[in-house]
């Protein structure tokens, strides 16, 4: 097996920084989705890494500094869930056809409550709930009026891993790294085109060189299948790529900041994590949710991440302007004492990464699950396709990824 990869290193979407002193922040993904048989979880347990159980504990703090009332957000919770549980009856008996954005949707049954209940939410209460939508587009990766109200949680209808969620403190290429140990992986190497229509397939690269081969399992990021970067010769069948247009290329961005001292111990207590209520809905997104990157409490480092129209707000802007605004919302959030200039900082820029150009897929309104399996079928027993993308039951995480390689493998090997 020869690997080709676009970039300098391995991992794709997998990227630690491990400048931080003492810790390791994930640029990219960090977070093991349920550990219950989780293959990554039971590869960590074969290396020995330890991995740390995130909190349910988020307190949610306002511009200004005050802690919001934990009755309330319990209470926003409530209806947030139930606004959900109105578009998952919604859809039971709607087609493709009729399906609507989510966030439309959202807005349209949240105006009938209230015009129906007399209800009348506080601006607090508002806010919150705008608290909890930045939370539905973290996980979708889009701003909400993308998404499909139909299959936005498609997913769902398969079991999914049950367990914590839990901090890969050590960072997923610990695990990327011993998986690639003994393989023939050549860096630099953008594939141009895969031509299958002899007997043999022959895999084109940047620098001209012709790989011939018998098979060819194919891993590119949703975005790059979108924008043809890979020429396929015959061309992808209609179906196949209608269904990698139906589905999104979501995009989130991540802040993390190394700070001389943990000014927000105190008033956090342990915590792993700690929410942003937006000031209004256009501020929606824009550093929601702070985590604290290192549970010994022993390292200053805070994570951040920036999701919906707030990507499109900072893709313009250049790493010391989002860095300011970051600091300005953590000076807000912390208004009752001194919060210092961090000493160190990055921002990820996924969206303008040519090789990448994305964090995780969604489904676009118009669009099903099936995509995810249309996208996965193999051409000719020829071309095979993983990835997130190609995962229908764990779409999005990296445990979907790595499964989606394990199925690919089974098949290629049946051959």
């Amino acid at each position: 097996v020869i690997v080709l990869e676009a970039k300098d290193r391995t991992g794709g979407r997998v990227w630690d920084d491990k400048t931080f002193q003492g810790v390791t922040v994930g640029r990219g993904a960090q977070i093991v989705n349920g550990c219950v048989n989780n293959p990554m979880a039971l590869m960590c347990e074969q290396l020995g890494i330890k991995m740390h159980k995130l909190g349910e504990k988020c307190d949610l703090i306002q511009e200004g500094g005050r802690i919001t009332d934990p009755t309330i957000d319990k209470r926003m919770d409530f209806h947030f869930n139930a606004i959900l549980d109105v578009v998952s009856e919604w859809r039971k008996d709607k087609t493709q056809h009729q399906d609507v954005p989510l966030g439309e949707k959202i807005q349209e049954i949240y105006k009938a409550f209230i015009q129906e209940s007399g209800i009348q939410f506080s601006e607090l209460e508002e806010k919150v709930l705008q608290f909890h939508l930045s939370n539905l587009e973290y996980a979708c990766g889009s701003n909400l009026s993308q998404v499909s109200a139909r299959s936005w949680d498609h997913n769902e209808f398969f079991a999914q891993f049950a367990g914590d969620h839990t901090l890969l403190t050590v960072g997923y290429s610990t695990v990327i790294d011993k998986l690639a140990e003994g393989l023939d992986i050549r860096l630099n190497f953008p594939v141009q085109s895969i031509d299958y229509s002899g007997e043999e397939v022959q895999v084109t690269t940047a620098d001209g060189t012709v790989w011939t081969t018998q098979k060819v399992l194919v891993t590119v990021p949703l975005a790059l299948l979108q924008k043809n970067a890979i020429q396929f010769n015959p061309p992808l069948s209609e179906k196949k790529i209608k269904a990698i247009n139906s589905l999104g290329a979501g995009v989130i961005e991540k802040i993390a900041l190394q700070f001389p001292y943990r000014f927000w111990d105190s008033k956090i207590q342990g915590a792993d994590f700690f929410g942003h209520v937006p000031p209004n809905s256009s501020q929606r997104g824009l550093f929601s949710v702070f985590y604290d990157m290192d549970p010994e409490g022993k390292q200053s480092i805070l994570m951040s991440v920036v999701t919906g129209d707030a990507v499109t707000t900072i893709k313009n802007l250049d790493d010391k302007q989002v860095l300011q605004q970051c600091m300005t919302v953590l000076r807000e959030l912390f208004k009752e004492q001194e919060v210092p200039d961090p000493v160190k900082f990055f921002v990820t820029r996924w969206s303008k990464d040519p090789w990448l150009q994305m964090a995780y897929s969604f489904v676009k309104t118009g669009g099903s699950g099936e995509a995810y399996d249309i996208i996965a079928e193999d051409i000719q027993g020829k071309i095979f396709f993983a990835g997130e993308a190609t995962n229908r039951h764990f779409p999005q995480t990296v445990t979907g990824a790595y499964l989606s390689g394990v199925r690919e493998a089974s098949k290629i090997a049946a051959f």
